[in-house]
């Protein structure tokens, strides 16, 4: 990690298209009220973001999210927001892949994109369970095609985990504070690392709540090629809004 660095420049975020967050409000882990989330929102506006996926998680920790309830929370909250804000928002889902995942994938995944082909996957930080590649083969199968969330962070994923899962046609998405240090001096070095081999295909925020956005955004410092490339990721989210 030599050499010149960038920071973040200021007008990153104007036209900006967030593919990963925890907005919708009251639901797992995120923002727990309305009024948090609307408050986040002001801001976000404020630095020029104009569109966002909203993607509660779907795991074992919250058995009452399914589609159907998530489905319905979003469209009241949604009727909320339009009255404070002009950001465009999608309803996606992050899916841990664990012993629920097929059964979840019978109603339908909520995906990134319009057409139903992306959809945001996450495993367990600490290992790869079994299974899990057998899983991700059976609805690739059906045309769905995994974007893994934040593989910076899977403390036991190495090079050739990456590499495989590359070969397999997942795509990646990186989380923008991981180029921070904000999940650890492992997360760091991984991120930038990948930045700068090409392997990501999307960024976003997983905005769980702001104090972290303020904390660690000003701490980002980039190479010109690291810059080049995190360009790159903001131009392809766009793309799973067509």
């Amino acid at each position: 990690m030599f050499g010149f660095r960038h920071k973040l420049p200021e007008d990153f975020f104007q036209g900006a298209f967030d593919v990963h967050c925890h907005l919708l409000p009251g639901v797992d882990d995120g923002f727990e009220t309305a009024e948090q989330s609307l408050q986040a929102l002001k801001k976000l506006e404020e630095r020029g973001v104009k569109k966002m996926i909203l993607t509660p998680h779907f795991m074992k920790d919250y058995p009452d999210n399914n589609r159907a309830i998530i489905s319905a929370e979003f469209e009241a909250f949604k009727a909320q927001a339009a009255e404070a804000c002009k950001i465009e928002f999608r309803l996606g889902g992050e899916y841990m892949l664990d012993a629920g995942f097929m059964e979840r994938s019978k109603e339908g995944f909520l995906s990134l994109d319009k057409a139903g082909t992306y959809v945001l996957c996450e495993t367990s930080y600490l290992m790869y369970e079994p299974g899990i590649t057998e899983m991700l083969y059976d609805v690739m199968c059906d045309g769905i095609i995994p974007v893994i969330a934040h593989p910076e962070r899977y403390e036991y994923a190495n090079r050739n985990n990456y590499l495989r899962w590359r070969d397999k046609r997942y795509k990646f998405q990186l989380n923008l504070l991981s180029l921070a240090g904000a999940y650890g001096d492992p997360a760091f070095v991984k991120s930038h690392t990948m930045l700068k081999e090409g392997m990501y295909e999307y960024v976003g925020s997983d905005m769980h709540g702001l104090s972290n956005f303020k904390r660690f955004l000003p701490e980002i410092k980039l190479s010109t090629k690291e810059m080049d490339q995190l360009l790159v990721l903001k131009e392809n989210n766009k793309k799973l809004f067509e």
